[in-house]
This record gives structure tokens, sequence and C-alpha cells, in this order.
């Protein structure tokens, strides 16, 4: 690679990360980096090792994914961060690595496993998540021979990825033969489409028909696609019969995913279904000590309970809270304390707290029943639109301070009485544990009224959290 072709490849791939990562945190973290392709290999030069390690624990995935893309595969593709700047000799310190673990893919999976959150051993249980971790443990040692299928179901953020990267993890080490096959339900998705353009649908099947354990997050991905829907069913139903296990993880559970085929729930939920859900105090306490200590800081008992206290929607939002923490105690060269801590994440306790607008509302119940927002607020009498009219209303009772007339008004002017009826009819389901019906397209959906508002209150968060 010639001078003129390196300093392009260097300028795209800093375009790229920045892209990725947005303008604030690039320019926080990688304004004064250079990037270097060697070969396969792409070294990120940082001026200090605190900047190093950031990076390293924090963004490596992120580089890796870019790097892999835009050299378009990734068998042998590399990152390392090496720390050269004031003080330190080009090449003294040795490169900067998350744990030392390779970034490089596994043969086995269309994704790297060697990620941060990718082992059992690391994942926090707690009242939130105990029975899926069970469950993710129990498959993980008999390699699928307990149950073939299991479906770990809850909201953003609680781990669902960490349970299901953690499966393979722990199945590859039990046993290097078992071939495990971990992707998404987008990428899935997207190599079926591909598969199909390129006449190549054989390969595409012996690829995912022919391993021992498949793994696919975010199978609610699915929605709305029938042919990809139907091709998984085929997967799935080729892997049972030759006695493979599979497990999937979804947002909702399969039951209330709108416009998923009747056959494909109907298989989804003979398996092991779990959920996940919201960590509490002590679960989240005990998770930001963990995210602390592999960054190799102690955080005081005070700050562990004022943090732990006032992020309450994920773990996500807890790792996004410690991430921002540490960077800004270390860059204002403060020790990390609670005035610290209430200074450094004012942002975040705003966005947690109270906005929850009626649109909102609208928004996800609508898209959760397959109607429109127009439907929503017509006089329309159909059955999907009148129990999302009523589910609506629900809602913006229990989480604004809108009164009936209010509702009706952002209801498309419906009458109070009306509001006040259906109001009272969800609460009078929800209070025997009723369940609810709609219809999306020629199919029709059954669901629990609870597990139902409690998934609508996970998507409308943070404002309900």
């Amino acid at each position: 690679m010639d001078s003129v072709t390196t300093a392009a490849c260097c300028e795209q791939v800093r375009q790229c990360v920045q892209e990725r990562l947005g303008e604030s945190r690039f320019r926080t973290w990688f304004e004064d980096a250079t990037f270097s392709p060697e070969g396969e290999v792409l070294v990120v030069q940082v001026n200090n090792h605190f900047v190093g390690k950031w990076i390293a624990a924090n963004y490596l995935d992120d580089l890796f994914s870019t790097w892999r893309e835009l050299l378009g595969h990734g068998e042998r593709v590399d990152v390392r961060i090496v720390v050269s700047g004031p003080g330190s000799a080009a090449g003294e310190c040795p490169p900067v690595t998350a744990g030392g673990r390779s970034r490089r893919p596994s043969s086995h999976g269309s994704r790297s496993l060697a990620t941060k959150s990718s082992e059992l051993d690391d994942f926090v249980v707690g009242p939130c998540n105990a029975m899926a971790f069970a469950a993710a443990s129990t498959l993980a040692r008999s390699c699928g021979r307990a149950f073939k299928l299991l479906v770990i179901h809850g909201g953003v953020g609680l781990g669902k990825t960490h349970l299901i990267q953690g499966v393979c993890g722990s199945i590859r080490r039990g046993d290097a033969t078992v071939e495990c096959r971990y992707i998404t339900g987008e990428q899935f998705t997207n190599e079926f489409i591909l598969a199909l353009r390129s006449g190549r649908i054989d390969q595409f099947r012996m690829r995912f028909r022919n391993v021992d354990v498949l793994a696919i997050d975010d199978i609610h991905f699915l929605a709305d696609k029938k042919g990809t829907q139907q091709e998984f069913l085929h997967t799935y139903n080729a892997l049972d019969l030759g006695g493979r296990a599979v497990v999937l993880t979804s947002d909702r559970h399969p039951r209330t995913i709108a416009r998923l085929s009747e056959p494909l729930i109907d298989r989804l939920i003979s398996g092991m279904v779990v959920s996940v859900e919201a960590p509490d105090l002590a679960t989240r306490r005990e998770i930001l000590a963990r995210m602390a200590s592999k960054r190799d800081q102690t955080l005081p008992d005070e700050v562990l309970d004022f943090v732990a206290t006032h992020v309450t929607r994920n773990i996500r939002e807890l790792e996004g809270a410690l991430n921002t923490l540490i960077g800004y105690a270390a860059l204002s060269h403060a020790p990390i304390t609670v005035d610290v801590a209430r200074t450094a994440l004012r942002d975040r306790f705003v966005q947690a707290g109270p906005g929850l607008q009626p649109r909102d509302i609208e928004r996800v119940v609508a898209q959760h029943l397959g109607v429109s927002a127009e439907q929503l607020c017509s006089r329309s009498r159909d059955r999907t639109v009148s129990l999302a009219r009523a589910l609506a209303a629900f809602l913006m009772r229990r989480h604004t301070d809108l009164s009936y007339p209010e509702i009706g008004r952002a209801l498309g002017k419906k009458n109070h009485s009306t509001v006040l009826m259906a109001t009272q009819r969800m609460e009078k389901l929800l209070h025997r544990d009723g369940e609810v019906t709609w219809k999306n397209g020629a199919e029709l959906h059954h669901s629990p009224l609870r597990a139902m508002l409690e998934t609508l209150e996970r998507q409308l968060s943070p404002a309900v959290a």
C-alpha cells in the first residue's frame, strides 16, 4: 500500500469511526489519535495510558466492527491500541488490550464472542433475572440435552445479549467440537435476502441448519418479514428434527410480537420461555461494583448507592453512567465522590425524569398493535383499533397528569365518558388477569393484558422508569 493510499485509508477509518461514535465521543477520546493499517491489523495510536485503556474498555468492539466492514471480511482482522506520546517513546509501552482477549471472530460464528459481556460467570444474578440465568446455564451445561429451545425476553439493556452470548461461550469452552453459531435477527434477515438475490440459498441453509446450537439475538426483528419468518421456521424445524438446540432473545414475549406468524409463535412458545426484568436496587449496585472493578476502579459505597438509586432503567444505562462518571473524574482530575457523581450525571438524571407525552404513548401502542396513529385517533370501531385506543387511554391516565377530557382530545376529540369507560374496562380486565385479543392482517393474536402493559411500559422508558 503506497503512502497516498495509506493516507486515504487512514482518513476513511477516522471518518467511519467518527460517524459510528458521534461527534462528542470521538472528539473526547479520539481527537489526538492516529489510525494506521498494518496489513489486516488496524493500529490506533494514542498519547497516554488512560485514554488507551478507556478506548480498549469501551470502544474496541466499535473499532473492530468498523475496520472489518471497511476491509469487507473478518477472518484475520484485528485491532491494536498503542500508547506513544510525551514521556513514552514509541514502542516503549505494550499495546493496550481489553483483558488480553483477541478480537478475531470465531470460525464458528457470525460475530466475535470475545466481548466484555459474553461470560456467564460475569453475569450478576438477582430476582429480576434468576430464572433466565438458571435456564441459560442449564442449556449451556447440557449442550441442549435438558431442553432444545430457550427464549429469553425482556426490555432493552437488561442482559439478554449477555446471556445468549454466554451460552455460546460456555458451550464452546466445554467442547470445542460443538458448533455454536451466534447471529442477530437483523443479520439473519440480511444474509437470507443476500442468499436469495445471489442464488446461494443452499449455502445459506447449510450454514444455519448444520450447527449444534443456533443462537439468534433479537428475533423480534423478523416481525412483518414473512419470507424470513418462513425460512427461520424451516431452519428451526430442521434443527429440532436433528436434536439440535436453539437459543433466542426478544424484546417481548413471543405472543405479543405483532406481525409474527401464528405457526412461528406456536413454535417459540413450545420451548422454555423466560423473562428478564429491570434490576432492583441491590442488583444495580452489584452490577456497578463489578463494572467498576473491571475498569480498575473502586467506587465508595456512598457513590454506588447514589448512582444505583438514581439510574434505574437498565444495565446499559448503568454502564453508560459509570463510563461518564469515570471519564468526568479523570478528565477533571477529581476524586469520585457523590458531589462529582451528581455533577457528572445531572443530564442523565434529567433524561430519566418525568416527561412522557401523549404522542409517545400513541406511537408505541400503535406500533405494537400494527395500526397507524391516524387509525388510533379515528372513529373506527375495528377490534384492534379499539383495543389500541383503550390501551393508549389507560396508559395516559396512568403515566400523565391529563384529565379524561384532555385524554379524549388527545385521542381524536373523543368524549370524556368514552375514555372513562375504556380505562375502566382495562382496569377490570387487569384486575382479573384477563387476556386481550387483536387481529393483525389475517392472524389472530392473544396476550395477557398484564404482560402487554409491561411490554408497552418498557418501550415507553425512560419516562416511565
